[in-house]
């Protein structure tokens, strides 16, 4: 593959896990390109986890999906995130959730057994994968307190903070159902939010 498509993952892979130089670079060599439009789904609920994702470019996200069709966002992906079936059922049991793209996006991959199987032959395994359960450990316990603590504008409040980066990108339609809530409720939450910003502003002194 052209190196200038695996340089940002050799990056990832040195900064993030402390590969060493040599097996960074063989290791995203194994990558292959993949482009796809916005809206497209990359893995569907049901079909099984089994390639590992690295974001060139654009933007991902996870969601859970009704029979009726309904769906909620369980995450959002940017440029330089990694993502594989972390937890070990992910890996052997069909997919609960769908990973789709909001734009069009560029991502490297490569099935998921090879890449474990050499980080494994690499002493690498883990090292790599802890740091990743953990993470995901934190982020459950967090969003489980604002969603049982937290009242809707809390939520937002917050979600605004954890999405900076990336919130400009997302449409509100997203956030909302990363809320758990409607589009009209969080049209609501931001109006509010607005009009007491330029209350604070009229009430200050000249």
């Amino acid at each position: 593959m052209d190196s200038q498509y695996t340089y940002r993952l050799i990056a990832c892979f040195k900064r993030s896990h402390q590969f060493d130089d040599c097996f960074a670079a063989s290791l995203a060599r194994r990558f292959k390109l993949m482009s796809f439009d916005k809206q497209t789904v990359l893995l569907q609920s049901g079909e099984l986890w089994n390639k590992v994702f690295f974001i060139d470019q654009g933007l991902l996200r996870l969601f859970y999906s009704t029979e009726e069709g309904k769906e909620f966002n369980k995450g959002f992906f940017a440029e330089n995130s990694l993502l594989w079936p972390v937890a070990p059922s992910a890996r052997s049991c069909n997919s609960l959730f769908s990973i789709a793209s909001i734009e069009p996006v560029r991502v490297l991959y490569m099935p998921f057994d090879e890449f474990q199987g050499l980080l494994k032959q690499n002493n690498y395994w883990l090292s790599f994968a802890l740091p990743y359960a953990e993470n995901l450990a934190d982020q459950k316990f967090l969003r489980e307190h604002q969603f049982l603590v937290n009242n809707a504008k809390s939520r937002y409040l917050h979600i605004m903070k954890e999405l900076a980066d990336i919130s400009h990108r997302l449409p509100d339609y997203h956030i909302a159902s990363y809320m758990g809530i409607t589009h009209v409720a969080l049209s609501r939450i931001k109006s509010q939010i607005a009009q007491a910003s330029i209350k604070q502003v009229s009430m200050e002194p000249e």
